[in-house]
């Protein structure tokens, strides 16, 4: 595989380079760019409000999810509610005091995804999609594949 893309795929330098972008924000709110994540994932996919739904549509680890909510709770962000329909599970909910917090985060990936994309054509960026979503349902497959062996064991 092209080092380059391997590289894309692991992820370190996306990540260095959120961090530049939020900086200031993980400074003055005490976040990391996994406690930004987590709080963008429940504000804007409201239909999904467990820690094991980020999980599951991230895949980020569990103990990652954990440790942020836990802070996110703490910082009066998010809330933990059970319904009674279903007491197991525990639905996650963006409070009040955090949307201030996230319009501010949201201000700044805008700005971080139209520097990220600068002078990518839009139909590079129609092929970058394509390819994306190819190979996330390549991986996804397999990670499916290895958790059906798994679970026949």
């Amino acid at each position: 595989m092209d080092e380059k893309i391997e590289l894309l795929l692991y992820g370190q330098q996306y990540k260095k380079f959120q961090e530049t972008f939020y900086g200031d924000l993980m400074v003055q709110y005490h976040l990391n760019v996994i406690d930004i994540r987590v709080l963008l994932f429940f504000y804007e996919h409201k239909k999904w409000d467990t820690a094991k739904d980020i999980v599951q549509k991230h895949f980020l680890t569990k103990s990652y999810v954990s440790k942020a909510v836990d802070k996110l709770i703490e910082k009066g962000y998010l809330e933990r509610r059970y319904y009674k329909e279903d007491r197991r599970y525990i639905h996650l909910v963006v409070q009040e005091k955090a949307v201030p917090v996230i319009k501010l985060i949201q201000e700044k990936r805008k700005e971080m995804v139209c520097r990220l994309l600068a002078g990518v054509a839009t139909e590079d960026l129609e092929l970058l999609g394509k390819i994306a979503l190819q190979i996330n349902e390549n991986i996804s497959e397999v990670l499916a594949q290895k958790e059906m062996a798994e679970s026949n064991d």
